[in-house]
């Protein structure tokens, strides 16, 4: 896998792809990290293009005017083509590499997991709330959140989103729920005590940390130096 990491806003594009994918990634990005996990599971061929969002190349700006990150680069026979939010590019590697399969077959449980992936965007507003100026209210948001997917899961009956391994809902909720125990680190108490009130997602938690070896890893070697 190679890997590119630049600091100066100068420095000329990266060469023209052949037959692999680029992922435009910041480094610590949950959004990217929904990426990695996908391109991970689904054993694509990709190198990773590191960027420090405070100093964007002017040719990323020029092909990406919404400065959107993270971003996929696919090669084709007439240029390379370029996909912007986390998840559009995972539902396209989705249908790009159809082994390993991550939606679910069935249509009305594949729209349930989208609306879902939507409503998880509460949870994310609320972590923020906690780590800026509200953490009661970030707090509330967060815990109103688990409590839908708390329910969901009990009435799946399975260990994961997916069934009996992890599918595109658990991947795409999982930077977050990895990054949530941050907040235990700004207020332990409160923060394991709620963990009773959510027994099945507790469970997904504790196995998707256990399954983690391989985010770790993927994780650690695209940190500088590796």
């Amino acid at each position: 896998m190679t890997y590119y990491q630049h600091r100066n806003t100068g420095i000329p594009p990266p060469p023209q792809l052949t037959d692999k994918l680029r992922l435009y990634h910041v480094d610590m990005n949950p959004y990217g990290h929904r990426v990695l996990l996908i391109l991970e599971a689904k054993r694509s061929r990709y190198e990773i293009y590191k960027l420090d969002p405070l100093r964007l190349p002017e040719w990323f700006r020029v092909k990406n005017h919404r400065l959107k990150i993270p971003v996929l680069e696919i090669p084709t026979d007439h240029g390379d083509k370029y996909l912007f939010e986390s998840v559009v590019i995972c539902d396209y590697l989705d249908e790009l590499y159809p082994r390993n399969q991550l939606h679910s077959k069935d249509p009305f449980v594949k729209a349930q997991d989208r609306l879902l992936i939507e409503r998880f965007n509460e949870l994310i507003k609320g972590s923020l709330e906690c780590f800026d100026t509200n953490f009661a209210y970030g707090s509330d948001q967060i815990i109103q959140t688990l409590d839908i997917f708390e329910k969901e899961l009990a009435l799946r009956g399975t260990n994961y989103f997916g069934g009996n391994r992890p599918g595109m809902l658990d991947y795409m909720i999982w930077p977050w729920i990895e990054r949530l125990y941050l907040l235990r680190c700004v207020h332990e108490k409160k923060f394991d005590e709620k963990r009773t009130l959510f027994p099945n997602f507790c469970v997904l938690n504790d196995l998707l940390h256990q399954g983690s070896s391989f985010t770790t890893t993927m994780l650690r070697r695209t940190l500088p130096g590796k």
